[in-house]
């Protein structure tokens, strides 16, 4: 089993599912390369596929005009055929070194 500080895990929301898209939480930034920055991600699913992603930031209003912030989010489009995220889908990322994870 991983050592749980190298282990990123949520369980998908009906937000994400539609978005489709891995939301990363503030607090868990520090876990993966800054925002922008690619890393290779190998995601298992019905098969293995290995792809570049990245964390993007995303502008938003949720708390009103006043307070502007970001939500940081990886892009699950281009491996959706593969790995579906769906609502209430559990999913772990791993940390494999610096700058590869796993997504099961």
């Amino acid at each position: 089993m991983a050592d749980e500080k190298n282990v990123y895990k949520r369980k998908i929301s009906d937000e994400e599912a539609q978005g489709r898209y891995i939301l990363v939480l503030k607090n868990a930034l520090d876990f993966f390369p800054k925002v922008g920055k690619p890393f290779k991600l190998t995601v298992r699913g019905k098969e293995e596929k290995t792809i570049e992603s990245m964390v993007i930031a995303v502008e938003c209003w949720c708390m009103g005009p006043n307070k502007p912030h970001s939500h940081y989010r990886i892009d699950a489009k281009e491996f959706f055929d593969i790995f579906p995220v769906h609502f209430g889908k559990k999913i772990t990322i791993s940390q494999n070194n610096a700058k590869e994870y796993t997504l099961s």
